[in-house]
């Protein structure tokens, strides 16, 4: 019951400015974790003395293919290093770390090496946040420059808004518009995609055991409606059952619970209502040591 409460609590407090991609962040995990339907999945997680966090995770589908990465996480003289090396020979890196000239800033770099291909991707990125904002403007290898901004009013209302901009055609991509709205228990978020798509998303915490989030979109470009539901019980601290069902009557199910400690499992499945006698159905396995 601890961990339940200490949500509550962290809910409670005022909240500070999420970043632009983290707004609805709630109720897209509650869809999204948890969930690995057609795969069998390994993960390591551990921490050297030194402090150097590592994960090893790696994934089989159901047609035999394997993917894996080995991560390392660590913090030396005020910068953060991250570095992750995939199954494809793809080696990403980042380095971020405060901005020494704007107080409240954050600089990163990234960069995707292949040795047979070479350097894949390039960015840079700035992050500036304080008590009613938060920016971020990040320019790749491709001269694609994204920006994005949200800005925090009356401790509950979040509105804001991104775009990128490739310099090289001298075009406007993607660009979107967000409100969410944030109470100790209820966060309601709404995001119009280049005027045409709408996304709305509902999460609730009705006590202390209970998750709830809805999901609803819509298009104008073919008028096409969807509509989600999703739910996450807690037994204890540890162990939880998932649950959640579109407009198609696809039902994803989902149960984690440790066996030990340190180690812990998660059975996923995909039914699909609307082919019972189709072998359609997808089931996943994750084990998870840490």
């Amino acid at each position: 019951v601890v961990v339940r409460v200490v949500v509550f609590c962290f809910l409670a407090v005022k909240m500070a400015v999420p970043k632009f991609g983290d707004l609805g962040k709630s109720v897209t995990d509650l869809f999204n974790d948890d969930y690995g339907f057609g795969v069998t999945k390994l993960i390591l997680k551990s921490k050297t003395a030194n402090g150097v966090n590592l994960k090893v995770e790696g994934a089989r589908s159901k047609e035999g293919a394997v993917k894996a990465f080995l991560e390392t996480k660590l913090a030396h003289a005020g910068v953060s290093i991250k570095e992750k090396w995939t199954t494809d020979n793809d080696v990403q890196t980042e380095l971020s770390g405060d901005n020494p000239v704007l107080a409240g800033g954050k600089l990163t770099a990234e960069a995707t090496f292949n040795p047979s291909k070479g350097f894949r991707d390039l960015k840079l990125k700035s992050d500036y946040a304080q008590s009613a904002f938060n920016t971020t403007v990040a320019i790749n290898s491709k001269g694609v420059v994204s920006t994005s901004g949200v800005f925090g009013f009356h401790s509950k209302y979040f509105l804001g808004g991104s775009a990128d901009y490739d310099t090289s055609k001298g075009v406007v991509g993607d660009h979107k518009v967000a409100l969410s709205y944030v109470e100790k228990d209820l966060t309601v978020t709404t995001t119009i995609t280049n005027g045409t798509n709408v996304e709305g998303s509902i999460f609730h915490v009705p006590n202390a055991f209970v998750y709830a989030g809805l999901k609803f979109n819509w298009s104008k470009l073919n008028s096409d409606v969807g509509f989600q539901l999703a739910g996450k019980y807690f037994v204890d601290n540890t162990t939880f059952y998932k649950v959640k069902l579109d407009k198609n009557l696809v039902l994803g199910l989902s149960y984690t619970q440790p066996l030990r400690p340190g180690v812990s499992a998660t059975l996923s499945a995909e039914i699909r209502g609307t082919q019972l006698q189709s072998d359609n159905h997808l089931f996943g396995f994750a084990l998870t040591f840490e």
